[in-house]
């Protein structure tokens, strides 16, 4: 089974800089690639080389929501939304109750959710990283009908920082994650995101359980993001 790579590229990169990066990423074929770029990008990278995510989403289907794109208005442009995502609880207050409502719609609109789910440092010193990732993915898919979903493990603590779980936490923390998502339908997938680079990917992708990364800083360079795609497509089966 091909490995899953998302390439969430954040609030970076100015027009000039998508159009060049459209253009190298084209030039592949790019199976099981997910892009996430700024939403005012989606349309012009719309593409039958590669899918799309958007980065975010609004619950409310249509209305008087200055500034929000919602999960109607993205259905037809992308085929995942991020949901959840560390940066969204936290730098903009989404609660649990909001996470539930972003996958309620991406499921009414055929959109298929990444929940995104982490501890972060204090969290994983106290040893609570189960029980935290536990509540985020109970809450969010509590007396939901899902087709399909992937989950995002994206232990907070090591994002952007250079550092990541040993191997062995990263394949226990999957196997939890697994038992509980089942229960909520067969159709999963799960991932790894923090800190994912050219150095260690192979062997994040080789951690068992594991089905694809999402990759942060180190996708907003197309030569570095398509050189860590094949790297991953020639090693990792």
């Amino acid at each position: 089974m091909e490995k899953i790579i998302v390439a969430n590229l954040k609030m970076n990169l100015t027009f000039d800089e998508i159009k060049k990066y459209k253009n190298e990423i084209e030039k592949q074929e790019m199976r099981n690639f997910i892009l996430a770029p700024s939403t005012l990008y989606l349309s012009y990278l719309k593409s039958d080389k590669y899918e799309l995510c958007s980065q975010n989403g609004y619950y409310v289907d249509s209305g008087a929501f200055t500034g929000e794109t919602s999960f109607k208005q993205l259905k037809d442009i992308v085929n995942y939304s991020l949901i959840g995502h560390s940066e969204r609880r936290n730098n903009f207050n989404e609660s649990y109750e909001i996470v539930s409502k972003k996958i309620d719609s991406c499921i009414e609109n055929k959109i298929i959710p990444i929940l995104c789910v982490g501890e972060n440092e204090i969290e994983k010193k106290d040893n609570l990283q189960y029980d935290k990732v536990s509540k985020e993915i109970i809450s969010a898919l509590k007396n939901k009908k899902i087709d399909k979903i992937i989950i995002a493990y994206e232990p907070i603590w090591a994002m952007g920082t250079g550092n990541i779980p040993k191997y062995e936490d990263i394949e226990n923390m999957c196997n939890y994650i697994k038992n509980i998502v089942k229960k909520y339908t067969k159709n999963y997938k799960i991932i790894y995101g923090g800190s994912v680079n050219s150095k260690n990917i192979i062997d994040i992708c080789k951690v068992n359980g594991i089905d694809g990364v999402l990759i942060g800083g180190a996708s907003n360079d197309p030569k570095n993001i398509i050189d860590m795609y094949n790297t991953v497509k020639k090693y990792v089966k």
